[in-house]
């Protein structure tokens, strides 16, 4: 036992980047064990899985890291499934009227997400609401003007010219690169990010320390807004169409992004955010392929949307339990090795 903590200690990097692999790649043999034992078939059975993995991978991603640019900061932001929904809207159907294809839906969609998480970010820190109710009410806003415009149709994409590139599966991997680059710069190794990270510990001495909070603030909900209108745009690909919607059903999109975030930010621990959050989202992903197997056998898909947050919630049991965890099985190494101890002092008297 000795042996093994010391090569753990001694190779902690290789040890993390083990663990976080390992997550995705356990949830994967677990779904492939039941959908050949159950269905007769395998998870990832064909290169149209692939691509649908490769696709919603894109866009949970996106969207589950726009989530962590608030969240450890203890700011739920609940507007950024409207901010997806009216940056894709505006910005993809503008592209589309000007004939830029698949490129400019995602440069205009991307720089309507900057904007409009700017503004928002902007309303946080000059009229200080609490930032759940503040995304409240514009989510409200946001899914109005968007269910407003084009005739209320939203955004569709089946026939276009040019749009095919979003499924492309070589673009897919070229844009979740440069987000992953991006991400991890920001989070890592920018002044921003250090700036985070210290508000994430403390935000009154980091705001007496110099650190210019709302700044920060401000930049969190930007980020935000361009990393959900990147989601967007692939779900949208993935889908053809963007059909606008009212009364916070936007906020749906937030919720389904709430387990890959919790995972990947209980993956951090052993990585970085970017990295943890991809991981995380690769396995939420693999558990909801795996789960659309299930419909060989007739399990439908209300039934398959109750097992994954099943899994959420038992996934949040645990990790709300885990310090309990770690202090109980403390408590037995404690207690064996002053058994071992014990008997050893015993057998040196006799």
């Amino acid at each position: 036992m000795s042996s093994l903590s010391d090569f753990k200690k001694k190779h902690i990097t290789l040890m993390n980047a083990l663990f976080t692999i390992a997550v995705p790649v356990v949830v994967w043999l677990v779904m492939e064990l039941l959908n050949v034992t159950v269905c007769g078939v395998h998870t990832l059975a064909s290169t149209v899985d692939l691509t649908t993995l490769m696709r919603n991978l894109a866009s949970t991603f996106c969207f589950a890291l726009g989530l962590n640019c608030n969240m450890p900061q203890g700011r739920m932001d609940t507007s950024t499934g409207a901010q997806m929904y009216l940056a894709c809207i505006l910005g993809g159907n503008v592209a589309l009227s000007l004939n830029l294809g698949g490129i400019g839906i995602l440069a205009f969609s991307l720089v309507l997400g900057l904007i409009l998480g700017g503004f928002t970010g902007l309303l946080f820190i000059k009229l200080r609401i609490l930032p759940m109710v503040l995304g409240l009410g514009i989510s409200l806003v946001y899914e109005c003007i968007s269910f407003s415009m084009y005739d209320q149709q939203g955004l569709n994409l089946f026939g276009m010219n040019g749009v095919e590139i979003l499924s492309n599966k070589v673009f897919i991997i070229v844009v979740t690169l440069l987000v992953i680059a991006v991400m991890t710069y920001m989070f890592q190794y920018s002044s921003f990010g250090y700036n985070r990270r210290a508000i994430q510990g403390n935000q009154k001495l980091a705001n007496d320390s110099g650190i210019n909070i709302y700044v920060n603030a401000v930049l969190c909900y930007t980020l935000a807004g361009a990393l959900v209108a990147v989601a967007g745009v692939f779900d949208t690909a993935y889908k053809s169409n963007l059909v606008p919607v009212l009364g916070m059903s936007s906020n749906s999109t937030v919720f389904a992004a709430m387990f890959p975030m919790a995972v990947g930010m209980w993956l951090s621990k052993k990585s970085n955010p970017v990295i943890g959050i991809l991981a995380g989202a690769l396995a939420v992903q693999i558990l909801v392929i795996g789960l659309s197997k299930f419909t060989a056998v007739g399990l439908s898909s209300y039934w398959q949307t109750c097992l994954k947050y099943g899994c959420w919630l038992a996934f949040m049991i645990y990790r709300m339990n885990e310090d309990k965890m770690m202090q109980m099985k403390a408590r037995r190494e404690r207690a064996a090795l002053a058994r071992r101890t014990r008997a050893q002092r015993s057998a040196a008297v006799a």
